[in-house]
């Protein structure tokens, strides 16, 4: 873009601008819009001039860069020319009197000085010679009066061009180190010829490549261009600023400077425009750095003058100048916003009184109206008429007390205490309110201020918050709370007048399978369900409630006695006999209710709730879908329960707990082969507990996993001691609840155990009931192949009892059946238990699996067992279960 484009532009942008401010102006008035509008507008419009002057201001300063590097490539050119032609005129001045024979023969030459004072002509030539046919120099000038101090190599490029082509003309040669002043120089040479054609030698100038670079710095007069002079072989003469590697250097291989000295066989151009084509964008091949380039070609010689510059000077300058363009755009918007915000305040002052108002009360999160003499709305603020439903209008609303739908009934005291009204809205409905009012001028006259604060949402959230309270969020039945607080007032009219009440506390039988069978959502959906079968068995003066989880209560207010309290509680047992629909499941769900009666089983509702529960626990312990009735040694066995409970927690620690181990003898030679780990506790004060009690117990309160876990510890540490002293394997089995499958650390517990002992896993056998394949079938899956790639065998215990599903047998890697010993003490004279243990026996045979014979007691089941093939016998004809000291002193190096 020109400079006259550019002010062009900038005349425009300057005369948009002040139409843009003129009726930004206007409207800020007009149309009361917020100043920031305007500011925001001129701020960009400020920075978008500013970005059209920086533009313009780049196309300006390089269209100046390119016309100085334009007019001073001419400079360089013209002086290089006038210099390289007047040595061209002193040479054939020189040449003209060899010719004419004017000292040539006659023993005088040329007169003294002459040569001297060709050179003096312009300070860059050197000295000026003469070189007969053979090179030896005739007669030469230098500036500095001494002589040559050698002659010219006949293999130099001018001497063997003018000796080798009569129609050299004039000739530049390459630059050179000259021998006698060590410069760098070139030469401008010419052929002498006899007077019949012969070669006669050369008159040549010799030019100092440094004078002429200062003739070149003085000419750009400070301006920090380079220059390079070469010829149209593309060889560099001279270099401003000046380097001696760069002169001699062929610069021909820069695609722009190989265009640049292709243009010089066309001549010199023919006018100005042809010139300014020659500044280019190019690589520089002497610093590699992107220049600006203008080429001028020496008048008709074979020379070429490139003036440059490096494009990121231009754009440092160009950055300078964008400095200054900034600093006065901010300066413009500081002016513009500072003018805004004057008009700003202004604006606001015009308007504080009537805003003022307006302004605190639109503030207000609470409805407020403001009403005239007469009752009508005048005003209202946003709250009021969203709350009251008032329709856009700007004249005033119905009248606010006086018409046919009030919207109070009354006005409140003037200045007075808030009031509790009804409040009826511009729709006709009402909602709670309370209201003030107070006195005020506004706009000139007196009225009423009425505030009104919305009762409804506070009371609508009280009642969310007392039924939360009380009721249950996902079956809306009574929660514990308001159970108790029913139960208290019942049990105190009960305990006054004399009458029984009752309680069921009922629990849902395995509602954890139906949880994880169903999710969260489908186990809320069963117990709503279960939740409006239970409200519906319920008498009008009872209460059901959900007491928490799976457990529901159902508070019996006003019964006859024990009789009726079981026949409510059988009403419970039969509501569940129906299967519950679930979207396309039909569900079996039964529950244990457990019974106590006030008053003979407790005053309070906290005791009567609590052995209720302790009935309802053990019913569930003999079996479930059963009623369980509190009495006194329901009491008894639930403290013996939580007594254990207590005492198991640190029973390991305090050295209570030791394992035993029972052989498992080889049927056919007696020898031990096997040993089961059986836990035993030793109460310090109860004694023995039994194994089935006290490891329920652990089960419930998560001990068991720790006790396993030591149990796994002890079970490997005496294979290991076995193995030691006898010289034999011993494979040890070891109980595995149904918890413990369900812990994802099973088997790295497992393989910690065999490491710490350093014994082989086949050493290790873990028994399971088929209780624990029933429950979270996935999970102990996944535990039962992690074991099994560790090496250790499984054992299915106490098989033909529980489920006794044949698949378990496929689906699961089993090594080991177990034969409960309910079928071996009935052997042999019970044909039926004697057909059943033959046929495991043969199906475990069938599917390569070795059995096991629990409880053998005499010799006539162990012949028995022997007979149907039954591989290895354990029971007390073997031995009991004894420690580990014990049993490895008994069994080490013997057989049965």
């Amino acid at each position: 873009m020109s400079a006259g484009a550019g002010q062009v532009l900038r005349a425009f942008l300057a005369a948009a601008g002040r139409v843009a401010a003129r009726r930004l102006g206007a409207g800020v008035f007009q149309y009361r819009i917020s100043p920031l509008v305007p500011a925001c507008v001129l701020v960009i419009f400020v920075m978008l001039a500013a970005a059209a002057e920086a533009y313009v201001s780049y196309i300006d300063l390089r269209a100046e860069t390119e016309q100085e590097l334009i007019t001073f490539s001419r400079m360089v050119s013209h002086n290089l020319q006038r210099s390289v032609q007047e040595s061209d005129v002193m040479l054939r001045h020189a040449g003209a009197a060899f010719e004419d024979e004017l000292w040539l023969g006659y023993g005088g030459g040329m007169p003294p000085g002459f040569f001297r004072v060709l050179s003096a002509s312009s300070p860059e030539i050197a000295d000026v010679f003469l070189a007969g046919a053979d090179g030896t120099i005739i007669q030469a000038g230098r500036q500095d009066g001494r002589k040559l101090g050698h002659d010219v190599a006949a293999e130099s490029d001018f001497f063997r061009t003018h000796r080798d082509d009569p129609d050299a003309g004039l000739f530049i040669s390459d630059p050179f180190v000259d021998e006698a002043s060590g410069e760098r120089s070139f030469v401008v040479s010419r052929r002498l010829n006899y007077s019949d054609g012969r070669f006669a030698g050369i008159a040549a100038a010799r030019f100092s490549v440094s004078r002429l670079e200062g003739l070149i710095a003085s000419l750009l007069a400070g301006k920090s261009f380079a220059v390079l002079v070469c010829k149209a072989n593309g060889r560099v003469l001279t270099r401003h600023p000046y380097s001696e590697q760069v002169v001699g250097m062929d610069v021909s291989t820069s695609p722009e400077v190989f265009k640049a000295l292709s243009r010089l066989s066309s001549g010199p151009p023919r006018d100005a425009r042809d010139a300014g084509r020659s500044v280019v964008e190019a690589v520089s091949p002497v610093d590699h750095a992107v220049r600006l380039v203008s080429f001028a070609q020496v008048g008709g010689l074979p020379l070429l003058v490139g003036l440059s510059t490096r494009t990121d000077e231009l754009t440092a300058r160009w950055l300078y100048r964008l400095e200054w363009i900034a600093i006065s755009s901010l300066l413009i918007i500081a002016i513009v916003l500072l003018l805004l915000r004057t008009i700003q305040l202004q604006i606001r002052k015009i308007q504080s009184e009537k805003l003022r108002l307006e302004t605190i009360t639109d503030a207000v999160r609470n409805p407020w109206l403001i009403l005239d003499e007469d009752g009508a709305i005048v005003r209202a603020n946003p709250a009021a008429r969203r709350e009251l439903r008032l329709p856009e209008s700007d004249r005033p609303w119905r009248n606010a007390l006086a018409s046919g739908q009030p919207i109070l009934d009354r006005l409140p005291v003037i200045d007075g205490a808030p009031e509790r009204l009804q409040c009826r809205r511009y729709d006709g409905t009402e909602f709670p309110v309370e209201s003030s009012a107070a006195c005020l001028q506004w706009q000139g006259r007196a009225m009423i201020m009425l505030q009104l604060r919305s009762l409804e949402e506070r009371e609508r959230n009280q009642a969310a918050l007392m039924r939360r309270a009380y009721h249950d969020e996902v079956t809306g039945l009574p929660n514990r709370n308001l159970l108790v607080e029913r139960m208290s007032r019942g049990l105190e009219a009960a305990g006054r007048l004399g009458y029984s009440c009752g309680v069921l506390f009922i629990d849902l039988d395995h509602f954890k399978r139906v949880n994880d069978l169903l999710g969260h959502a489908g186990g809320d959906a069963l117990l709503r369900k279960i939740g409006e079968r239970l409200q519906g068995i319920a008498r009008h003066s009872d209460t059901a409630a959900r007491f928490g989880g799976d457990e529901f209560v159902i508070f019996l207010d006003r019964i006859d006695g024990r009789s009726e309290m079981v026949k409510c509680a059988q009403r419970v047992l039969e509501a569940f006999e129906p299967p519950v629909l679930l979207g396309d499941r039909h569900l079996m769900v039964s529950a244990t209710v457990g019974a106590a009666l006030y008053p003979a089983d407790g005053q309070a509702a906290e005791q009567l709730l609590k052995n209720a529960d302790a009935a309802m626990y053990e019913a569930k312990a003999g079996g479930r879908k059963r009623i369980g009735f509190y009495g006194r040694e329901t009491s008894e066995r639930l403290e013996r329960h939580l007594d254990l409970d207590m005492s198991l927690r640190g029973a390991l620690a305090r050295g209570e707990i030791w394992v035993a181990y029972q052989p498992i003898v080889d049927a056919q030679s007696g020898e031990v082969m096997k040993a089961e780990a059986l836990l035993r506790w030793t109460h310090p004060v109860l004694g023995p507990v039994r194994p089935d009690e006290f490891i329920a117990i652990a089960e419930e309160n998560g001990s068991i996993l720790e006790l396993g876990s030591w149990v796994l510890d002890e079970a490997c540490a005496l294979s290991r001691e076995f193995k030691a002293r006898s010289g034999r394997p011993l494979q040890v089995s070891v109980n595995v609840s149904a918890v413990q499958f369900k812990d994802s650390d099973l088997p790295r517990i497992v393989d910690r155990a065999l490491r710490r002992a350093a014994v082989p896993p086949g050493e290790l056998e873990l028994e399971m009931t088929e209780s624990v394949l029933v429950s979270s079938v996935e999970a102990v899956n996944m535990r039962i192949a992690a074991v099994k790639e560790l090496g250790v065998s499984l054992a299915l215990d106490d098989f033909g009892t529980g489920y006794s599903s044949l698949s378990y047998l496929t689906r699961f890697p089993f090594d080991t059946l177990k034969i409960d010993r309910a079928f071996v003490s009935r052997l042999p004279g019970n044909p039926q238990s004697f057909e059943l243990t033959r046929a495991i026996v043969a199906m475990a045979r069938s599917l390569d699996l070795k059995v096991v014979a629990e409880g053998v007691e005499n010799d006539l089941q162990a012949r028995t067992l022997r007979g149907m093939g039954c591989e290895c016998l354990q029971g007390y004809l073997f031995g009991r279960p004894v420690g580990g000291g014990d049993f490895l002193q008994a069994y080490c190096g013997t057989t049965s």
